[in-house]
């Protein structure tokens, strides 16, 4: 990180703690959520110039930790939400509700808006109320 640019150097500390707290709670592992999170991190740092120039670059980041943590779990013991929501509802689930974050706060992670959030979360409510009959394939985030 010592030749990038501070922008990209203050996004990651911002986000680094929540994201290892995610990652964590995806895989069930702190040390393999810290490699996951670190890893997501490094990604971001090879496309920064175009996630600036994207509508969000939280948004481009959280992809790059969701595709991560999601190829983390399945070589890990993954029996979170990703099992019976789509990715980006199980994401705002567990950051929501098994993290404790604010729905401001989960939304500016994954680069949505509260309205945005609001509606995820929704969304995600009525899944886990109503289940499908099946079992669902692996959620892809």
């Amino acid at each position: 990180m010592a030749d990038m640019p501070l922008s990209y150097t203050a996004f990651c500390t911002l986000r680094r703690d929540i994201y290892i707290r995610y990652a964590s709670a995806r895989v069930g592992c702190r040390g393999v959520g810290q490699e996951l999170a670190q890893a997501a991190l490094r990604d971001l740092g090879t496309v920064w110039l175009q996630a600036l120039q994207s509508a969000s670059p939280a948004a481009v980041s959280w992809r790059l930790l969701a595709r991560r943590t999601a190829v983390g779990a399945r070589s890990q013991r993954d029996s979170g939400p990703h099992h019976i929501l789509p990715g980006q509802q199980a994401d705002a689930v567990i950051l929501r509700y098994r993290l404790g974050l604010s729905m401001h706060q989960a939304g500016d992670l994954m680069g949505i808006n509260d309205r945005e959030m609001a509606g995820v979360l929704r969304s995600a409510m009525r899944r886990m109320a109503h289940p499908a009959p099946f079992p669902l394939p692996y959620a892809r985030t």
